[in-house]
C-alpha cells in the first residue's frame, strides 16, 4: 500500500479520534462538575498532570522501540524482528515494574510534593497508587500498537482510542450516578484499561504483523543497546517538553490554590485539544518520513518535511486565531458561569499555538534525522527556565504572568534553535526555513489576524451566547475559507482532490482554487 493512502487513512482516523476526544471532553466536565466539588475536580486534574511526569519513566524506550522497529520490519526471514519484537516486550514489562513501584512507594513524597490540603491527602494517595498501577499495566503491552505504528496502521489505534473514550463516558455516568465520587475515573479506566490490548493484539494478529514460527528470535542486549542509546536522547526531549506543558497546574496549585488549578484545567481545555489538531498531519505522515530516511530517498524526504511544515504553521494560525476569538465566551458557557477566563489568558494561549507550531516540526524532525546533538537539551533548558522564573514570579501576575513566561522562553529557546536544526540537516539558510518556507502561512496570518481582531471587537458587547455562535462561525467559515486559498500546500491540495470522492474534490477544488 502507498505511503499516501497510509498517510490520508491515518490522518482521516486520527481526525475522528480528535473528535471523539472533543466529544469526550465536552461532556465530561459539565457532567464532574456536576458530581464533585471543584476541589476535588482540580484534585484530579493534578493527578492527572502528575502521572503525566510518572510517565516520563519510560525513559524514552517506547519512541525508540516505534522508529527502530521500522529498520527492522522488513527483516523478518532472519529473525532481526522477532528479536526486535521479543526485546521491546522485555523492556515494556521492566517499565511497568519501574512506574508500578514509583507510585506505590512513592505516594506519600508526591502527595506532600503537591501541596495537597490535608483533608484530601489519604484520597489523593489511593488515587496515585491505582492509577500508578493502571499506568504500570498499560506500559507492559504497548508493543502491540507499536508494531501497528511502525507498518504505518496508526488508523487501528485510533479506532481503539475512540472505542475507549466512548467506553470511559459511559462508564463515568455509571459511576458518578451511583456515589462513586472521584473514583469513578479509577473504575473506568481499568475496564477500559483490560480491554484495549486485546483489541490491538487481535488486530496485530489478523494483520500478520506478529512474528510466525521460526522467525522470533530471542532477547538480544544489542538491540536493547540500540534502543537504550536512542531513548535516553527522547527521555531528555520529552522530559524537557513535559516541563513546559505539563508544568502548570502544578505551579497554579502551588501558587494560587486548587480552584485556580481547576479553572487553568477548564480555560486550556480547549487549548490541549488544538495541539493534537495541529500535530496530526506531522504525526501521521512519521512512519513515511522514518521509512524514507531508513531508505536513504532524500529528495522525498525533503519535500514532504517541508509541506509538513507548512501545513503545520498555517494550521497554527487558524487554530491559535480561533481560539482567541471563541475560548472565553466557551468557558462562560461550558461552565455556566462557573468559572470566568480573561481574553488576554486566551491571546496568549493563541500565540502559544503558533509558536508552537512553527517549532514542533523542526525540533522533532531529530527522530528521523536521529541527530540528535543538542537538541536533546533545549526542551529542558527552556522548561527549566519557564518553571524557574514561575516560581520566583509566586503567583504574581497570576495566569497571564505564566502564559507570557511560556511564550517567552519558547521564543528564546526552541523555536529559534529549531530552525538551525533543519538548516544543517538540509544545507539551508535559517531565514531561508524561518521565512521563506512557511511564507503561504504568514500571508494567511497576514489576512486572518486583521479579520478576527475586527471580528471580536464587533461582537464583544453582545450577550455571551451570541458573541460564542457569531465568533465560532466566523472562525470556521472564514477562517478555514482563508485556510485553504493561503496556508495549505498546493501539492498537497492536488494531491486531496485525486483522492476524494468526485463531489468531494470539485467542492474542494473550488474553495482553493476558484477567483
Amino acid at each position: 500500500m502507498s505511503r499516501l493512502r497510509n498517510f490520508s487513512r491515518n490522518l482521516v482516523t486520527s481526525y475522528l479520534q480528535l473528535g471523539v476526544n472533543v466529544v469526550y471532553s465536552l461532556a465530561s466536565v459539565p457532567l464532574i462538575l456536576h458530581w464533585l466539588p471543584k476541589a476535588e475536580f482540580g484534585m484530579w486534574a493534578v493527578l492527572v498532570q502528575l502521572m503525566g511526569y510518572c510517565a516520563l519513566l519510560d525513559l524514552g524506550m517506547t519512541a525508540a522501540v516505534a522508529r527502530l522497529l521500522v529498520e527492522h520490519k522488513d527483516e523478518r526471514a532472519n529473525g532481526n524482528y522477532g528479536s526486535f519484537v521479543k526485546t521491546a516486550v522485555f523492556v515494556s514489562l521492566a517499565q511497568g515494574l519501574i512506574i508500578s513501584t514509583v507510585a506505590l512507594l512513592g505516594a506519600p513524597w508526591l502527595t506532600s510534593l503537591m501541596n495537597i490540603p490535608p483533608e484530601h491527602q489519604a484520597t489523593f494517595m489511593l488515587l496515585l497508587r491505582l492509577q500508578g498501577l493502571i499506568m504500570a499495566f498499560n506500559f507492559s503491552v504497548r508493543p502491540f500498537g507499536l508494531m501497528l505504528y511502525a507498518n504505518q496502521r496508526m488508523d487501528i489505534q485510533c479506532y481503539n482510542d475512540m472505542l475507549s473514550l466512548a467506553a470511559q463516558i459511559g462508564l463515568l455516568m455509571l459511576f458518578l450516578s451511583l456515589g462513586c465520587g472521584i473514583y469513578s475515573f479509577i473504575y473506568g479506566n481499568i475496564i477500559t484499561g483490560l480491554a484495549s490490548p486485546a483489541f490491538m493484539f487481535w488486530n496485530c494478529r489478523r494483520l500478520g504483523l506478529l512474528p510466525r514460527p521460526g522467525e522470533w528470535g530471542g532477547v538480544s542486549w544489542r538491540i536493547f543497546a540500540q534502543i537504550f542509546d536512542y531513548g535516553k536522547n527522547v527521555f531528555i526531549m520529552v522530559l524537557g517538553y513535559q516541563l513546559i506543558m505539563a508544568s502548570q497546574v502544578i505551579l497554579v496549585s502551588r501558587t494560587l490554590g486548587l480552584e485556580a488549578a481547576a479553572a487553568w484545567s477548564v480555560g486550556t481545555k480547549i487549548l490541549n485539544l488544538m495541539i493534537p489538531l495541529m500535530c496530526r498531519p506531522y504525526g501521521a505522515a512519521l512512519p513515511g518520513l522514518y521509512e524514507m530516511a531508513a531508505r536513504d530517498e532524500q529528495a522525498r524526504l525533503y519535500g514532504r518535511f517541508r509541506e509538513m511544515v507548512v501545513l503545520t504553521a498555517s494550521l497554527g494560525v487558524f487554530l491559535g486565531v480561533s481560539l482567541a476569538l471563541c475560548n472565553s465566551a466557551f468557558v462562560s458557557i461550558w461552565t455556566s458561569g462557573k468559572f470566568n477566563w480573561s481574553p488576554w489568558n486566551d491571546l496568549f494561549l493563541g500565540l502559544f499555538i503558533f509558536l508552537s507550531s512553527v517549532q514542533t516540526t523542526h525540533m522533532t524532525f531529530v527522530n528521523v534525522s536521529k541527530q540528535f546533538e543538542g537538541a536533546r537539551f533545549i526542551y529542558l533548558l527552556e522548561g527549566t527556565c519557564f518553571i524557574s522564573i514561575c516560581t520566583l514570579l509566586r503567583g504574581r501576575g497570576g495566569l497571564v504572568g505564566i502564559l507570557v513566561t511560556s511564550n517567552f522562553c519558547q521564543l528564546l529557546f526552541s523555536s529559534q534553535y529549531g530552525f538551525r536544526l533543519s538548516s544543517r540537516y538540509f544545507k539551508c539558510s535559517w531565514t531561508q526555513l524561518a521565512f521563506q518556507w512557511i511564507l503561504p502561512s504568514l500571508k494567511f496570518a497576514a489576512v486572518w489576524v486583521p479579520i478576527a481582531i475586527a471580528v471580536w471587537l464587533a461582537t464583544s458587547h453582545l450577550p455571551v451566547l451570541l458573541r460564542f455562535v457569531i465568533n465560532a462561525a466566523a472562525a470556521g467559515g472564514i477562517g478555514g475559507f482563508l485556510l485553504l486559498r493561503l496556508g495549505f500546500p498546493r501539492q498537497l491540495l492536488l494531491e486531496a482532490e485525486t483522492r476524494l470522492p468526485r463531489p468531494a474534490a470539485r467542492i474542494l477544488e473550488i474553495l482553493a482554487h476558484s477567483g
